[in-house]
């Protein structure tokens, strides 16, 4: 029977009020406890395990966005991290997964690994007999390669916490790996490589684009040390620290999370750029003044705009830019990653990522692979647009003992009833691979039976929830805008 080694999440986004993991009241009010699509979602995977006969817990992989660290509070990411633990590893029964969790930092979450390098710096520091050279961009591939000297990132601590009094299991430990994981068999004849995503996108990118106008004769493609050292500052501060700047001041709530949320509307995004195109330039009534505010609100609408289409609003699952980057990214850093470690790249390549919120599995041809890479994604757990978005949803990917990589999907947002039914996702360009594990999966799990079809309701009943309550939220902070109240001069 078909062996489940590695379980692979990303983009759940523990703490996020537009998380379906996030345990919110009918008013979008954060509550104790853990949310019940994490727990149905969980016991869905113990279901399978036990049926598989498994007698080793698979590995948890998280890959990237685990924590909500740009839009919301820490302590709310913690606590909301700390039932996920709770539910996993807690509790009478025996763990879901193993002691050890590969988890690989995001956007999102990317200044835990910020947090890691420089715990793994210090320690370099503090031994004596080291020589310490630069602070490291990035960690080898392979889990087997990481140096004695690896740190976890506070999470640990959390994990730790949320676990005291809760039985006898062990606390699980967190390895970071960034931006790549690599899981090769014993030959170097197949390999998956695990990734969130966020340098498929050239937004995540952009201090490159910047060092290569200003140095020109850089190699056409980067490495993945270099291509971290470029953009790594850029990503920590716009994408995991920024969101939180004024936390703790009192009732006032943060003002980013606020502006994203209304950047999701086109009518909420015209208001904030006019208010702000007020303020910058006062009414007045000459006739270059009015072309001037004419002007401004013209040109900031579209940039503001541009930025907030991100990737995970294109109507395609992946878009024109996007597919480049994947190309150029398997075909630059990956390839890079796996000549260096394992002297040359396997035969069959799988890629596992997340980032874009839209699951899905299809063949591409890289330059400098043997044959097609399989790249699977395995979507994100949040609703981020008041109307359902169909390609959005949540999947897992599950890898075999061999390797092979199957992706579950727990539900997609759908405009049918309201609901999608858990199922185990093909590859969209090629016929079906009749493979043990695949074959074993689809068999097991019916989407009519229990436990899927009480997830595939509690998934539906989330993104409804989710979707009502950021309509009162953009509402509520469109009308706040058009309020125009006194902010006096430059906001003091």
């Amino acid at each position: 029977m078909p062996e489940i080694r590695y379980v692979c999440l990303s983009d759940l986004h523990l703490g996020a009020a537009n998380s379906v993991l996030t345990n919110l009241d009918d008013a979008g009010e954060h509550v104790a406890g853990p949310a019940p699509l994490l727990q149905g979602v969980l016991l869905g995977l113990r279901r399978l395990l036990e049926a598989s006969g498994t007698t080793t817990p698979p590995t948890l992989v998280l890959h990237g966005d685990l924590f909500e660290l740009a839009l919301t509070t820490t302590e709310m990411a913690a606590d909301t991290f700390g039932h996920f633990v709770v539910e996993a590893w807690g509790g009478p029964e025996a763990p879901l997964f193993a002691p050890e969790v590969l988890f690989v930092p995001g956007n999102h979450d990317h200044h835990l690994w910020e947090i890691a390098r420089q715990r793994q710096y210090e320690h370099e520091l503090h031994d004596p007999f080291r020589q310490v050279g630069a602070m490291r961009h990035v960690t080898p591939m392979s889990p087997d390669h990481l140096t004695t000297g690896d740190v976890e990132p506070f999470i640990g601590d959390f994990a730790r916490r949320a676990l005291a009094g809760e039985g006898t299991n062990e606390c699980p430990r967190f390895r970071v790996l960034y931006p790549n994981l690599g899981l090769v068999d014993h030959d170097v004849d197949r390999a998956v490589v695990v990734t969130h995503g966020h340098y498929l996108e050239p937004m995540y990118r952009a201090m490159s684009f910047l060092h290569n106008v200003v140095t020109p004769d850089r190699p056409a493609r980067l490495d993945v040390t270099q291509l971290e050292a470029d953009n790594w500052a850029w990503i920590d501060f716009f994408w995991s620290t920024m969101g939180r700047s004024g936390e703790g001041q009192g009732d006032n709530e943060n003002a980013i999370p606020i502006l994203y949320e209304l950047f999701q509307s086109q009518d909420s995004m015209e208001a904030v750029v006019d208010r702000v195109i007020d303020d910058v330039l006062p009414k007045r009534r000459s006739v270059v003044r009015r072309a001037q505010r004419a002007a401004a609100r013209h040109a900031g609408r579209r940039v503001v705009a541009s930025v907030a289409q991100r990737e995970r609003h294109h109507a395609r699952v992946l878009s024109p830019e996007a597919t480049t980057g994947l190309l150029n990214y398997l075909a630059g850093p990956v390839h890079g990653q796996l000549v260096d470690e394992f002297d040359r790249v396997p035969q069959r390549v799988d890629l596992v990522f997340g980032h874009t919120h839209k699951p899905f599995a299809a063949r591409r041809h890289p330059a400098g692979f043997p044959g097609p890479v399989v790249a699977h994604n395995t979507g994100g757990w949040v609703v981020d647009a008041v109307q359902p978005e169909p390609t959005k949803g949540g999947s897992i990917a599950l890898i075999s003992a061999d390797l092979e990589v199957v992706d579950l999907c727990i539900y997609r947002q759908s405009d049918e009833a309201g609901r999608s039914r858990v199922g185990v996702s093909p590859v969209s360009d090629a016929p079906h691979e009749p493979t043990p594990f695949r074959d074993w999966l689809v068999d097991q799990i019916d989407p009519a039976t229990e436990p899927w079809s009480a997830i595939s309701g509690l998934a539906a009943d989330a993104v409804s929830d989710r979707q009502r309550q950021l309509a009162q939220r953009i509402a509520a902070g469109t009308v706040a805008v058009r309020s125009e109240p006194p902010i006096g001069p430059r906001g003091w």
